[in-house]
């Protein structure tokens, strides 16, 4: 699973943010500010805008007229910003299936 998270976000274009991760964000009139019916208007964390579009197509009938993909950062968590660091800092190299990296090049 790490593996598949790497390659994703080695492959995501960071629409100019820091450490960005992707929300379904499903608006619905939340008079009562009750935090369960705002955590109920939020689908993610996806790792590429892609998977966030792709998963809200396949699910359209869940979700609202006006639920949209944005893109959010992480660069307030400390892990996620060194994980997503350490990706960028290495996208030369390929990871194989056991998660070992090479060099691209000596393929």
């Amino acid at each position: 699973m790490f593996r598949d998270i790497a390659i994703t976000l080695k492959k995501a274009y960071n629409e100019g943010t820091a450490a960005p991760y992707w929300l379904i964000l499903n608006p619905k009139q939340n008079m009562s500010l009750d935090i369960n019916t705002l955590a109920d208007q939020i689908e993610g964390p996806y790792f590429c805008r892609e998977d966030a579009e792709n998963y809200l197509l396949a699910h359209r009938h869940n979700f609202g007229q006006r639920a949209k993909v944005y893109c959010m950062s992480g660069c307030y968590s400390n892990k996620y910003s060194f994980l997503y660091g350490e990706i960028e800092k290495n996208k030369h190299l390929d990871v194989d299936k056991k998660g070992n990296s090479r060099s691209k090049e000596s393929n």
